[in-house]
């Protein structure tokens, strides 16, 4: 099993992976409106159609924002395991502890 020094440097890892992750998801949720944004001021201009304008609007906006949300939600879930993992690790330690001064070590 790993040590606590490991597992300290895995839920200091996680905490960076959430980080990125949730700064990616950011990013790419407004790469998402702005070319919604985009779309609309080529409909606007007369370079589309309304069919064509409200069809590039709705995939640009679900495929990019929804996959924003998607990254941003999977950074949530990194964060809170490591959070998880370390309220075990900090409960595990006091029983250590005592393991360790019950054996003379």
């Amino acid at each position: 099993m790993d040590t606590s020094e490991e597992m300290s440097e895995r839920i200091d890892h996680a905490e960076r992976v959430q980080g990125v992750l949730q700064t990616f998801g950011w990013i790419v949720t407004a790469v998402g409106v702005a070319g919604a944004l985009v779309f609309i001021g080529f409909w606007i201009v007369g370079y589309l159609n309304a069919e064509q304008a409200v069809s590039l609007i709705l995939g640009t906006t679900l495929a990019t924002i929804l996959s924003g949300a998607s990254v941003y939600g999977a950074g949530v879930n990194v964060g809170l395991g490591a959070a998880r993992l370390a309220l075990q690790l900090e409960a595990a330690r006091p029983s250590r502890l005592a393991a360790d001064e019950s054996r003379g070590a």
